[in-house]
Formats: structure tokens, C-alpha cells, sequence
């Protein structure tokens, strides 16, 4: 199965501020890769290396942050062209979503992903055969 995996759950994978949730996602992450097709997207890629070198308390160093996103773009990546942006805008409008929440979204079912993990999204949402998915919620870790 193909799923996509939103920027806040690599976020938490990384971020050792919150330990209990660090090894929660380090485990599920593993599992989810061992049985599916992980796509993420430039925005994720972007929004990841933002957050690591600025969000972050202390921020990673340059050289964490390269070895952060090689071992995500080691993963299918979707990159962003002009129909995608047309389409999540539409998909903004339609379903009243955020800006960057929509490109999300967009950007998995254009790569053809059966789910979207996400905390950012209520879960059980659909768009289409997308159905958004948090792996904090107990349907959330894996089912669909």
C-alpha cells in the first residue's frame, strides 16, 4: 500500500523533547515502512529542514539536518509543478483547507496514496479513496 507521512510525524521522530512520542513514531515508522510504500513530498522536505534548524530548541546542526532529509529523500519524494498548486487550490477551496494543508493533501493523491498520515488533518477524513489517518489514534496505527 502506498502512504504518505506528513512533515509533524518526521518532526516527532526527530525531536527529542518529547521522548514518549519520539519512540512511539521511531517504531511505527519502522513498521509502516516494512510493510508499505512511504511517499513524502518537497513540501515535507522543506517544511522538515525549517523546522529542524529554527523551530527546534536546540536546532540541529547543519550536518544532522543534511543527514535528516537524505534519509527521507531516500523515500519516494513528489515534487510540486504548477497543475498540483492549481489542484490544491481547488482542493483548498472545496474541502476548506489550509494552504499548505491542501498541498499535502495534493500531493497524495497525486502520488496515488491510499492513506495520509497526519495529525494536522481530523482523522477518518476522506478525499476521494484518501483517507487521512493520525497513528496517535488507535485506528490510526496502521488499519484503514
Amino acid at each position: 500500500m502506498r502512504v504518505f507521512v506528513d512533515t509533524n510525524l518526521w518532526v516527532y521522530r526527530l525531536d527529542r523533547r518529547q521522548p514518549d512520542k519520539t519512540h512511539f513514531i521511531a517504531r511505527w515508522l519502522r513498521e509502516l515502512a516494512n510493510e508499505n510504500e512511504i511517499v513524502v513530498s518537497t513540501q515535507v522536505l522543506i517544511e522538515l529542514r525549517a523546522v529542524l534548524t529554527g523551530k527546534l530548541k536546540p536546532a540541529f546542526s547543519a550536518a544532522d539536518a543534511r543527514a535528516a532529509l537524505h534519509a527521507i529523500a531516500g523515500f519516494e519524494v513528489v515534487g510540486a509543478d504548477a497543475n498540483m498548486v492549481l489542484d490544491a487550490h481547488e482542493l483548498a477551496v472545496a474541502h476548506k483547507l489550509s494552504w499548505f494543508d491542501a498541498l499535502i493533501a495534493e500531493a497524495a493523491i497525486r502520488s496515488h496514496c491510499n492513506v495520509l498520515y497526519s495529525e494536522d488533518f481530523s482523522h477518518g477524513r476522506r478525499f476521494g479513496k484518501l483517507v487521512v489517518q493520525n497513528p496517535f489514534q488507535p485506528k490510526g496505527r496502521g488499519e484503514t
